[in-house]
């Protein structure tokens, strides 16, 4: 299993940034990708999928909700074909500023059960999906802040490898400059 920690800031109550996440429609309302969440299973601990699609990929995950503590963590895990599993972390700095992490453990060898363009290499693929992938996020990021914040604002994020030095396809989508290389773990 391999670890990475994704951060960033929110400015507005963690209570507000708390609640957005627990929402798991709102998943879907800020990605072109994105064409549908369904919560498929209720209760405490619900069950999730999210349809997603782009350029000739489709695939639909699934996730179900692990465990919570209100205005602290988020922990929840993919349950259809990858390896996932990931726990939102919330800390409030002040009244109207949030920390958020996503710690992300995951297996980079189950993703080619969800990957249909397996006839692409690797190589090839990260290539090809890098740059979108950043650009992606950081609108996502945008607009999520936009709707929590009440205003529209440019979002830094970071991503923290547990390992930097290891050999990870993940962190290959992603731009270098996005990945810090301290380890503060």
């Amino acid at each position: 299993m391999k670890k990475a920690v994704l951060e960033g800031e929110a400015y507005a109550p963690v209570g507000d940034v708390y609640d957005f996440f627990m929402d798991f429609g709102n998943y879907g309302k800020y990605s072109e990708y994105v064409k549908d969440v369904r919560v498929v299973g209720n209760g405490d601990l619900p069950e999730w999928e999210i349809e997603f699609r782009w350029w000739i990929v489709r695939y639909t995950a699934r996730s179900k909700l692990v465990d919570y503590e209100e205005n602290e963590y988020i922990e929840w895990q993919v349950t259809k074909d990858v390896d996932v599993h990931g726990m939102w972390r919330f800390e409030e700095v002040d009244e109207n500023h949030t920390h958020v992490e996503l710690d992300l453990l995951y297996d980079p060898k189950t993703a080619s059960k969800a990957n249909p363009l397996r006839f692409i290499s690797t190589k090839r693929l990260i290539r090809m999906v890098r740059p979108v992938l950043d650009r992606h996020v950081s609108k996502v990021l945008r607009r999520v802040a936009a709707e929590v914040e009440g205003e529209p604002r440019d979002v830094d994020y970071t991503i923290r490898p547990a390992d930097p030095t290891d050999n990870d396809e993940f962190l290959a989508l992603m731009p270098d400059d996005r990945i810090k290389s301290d380890k503060t773990d």
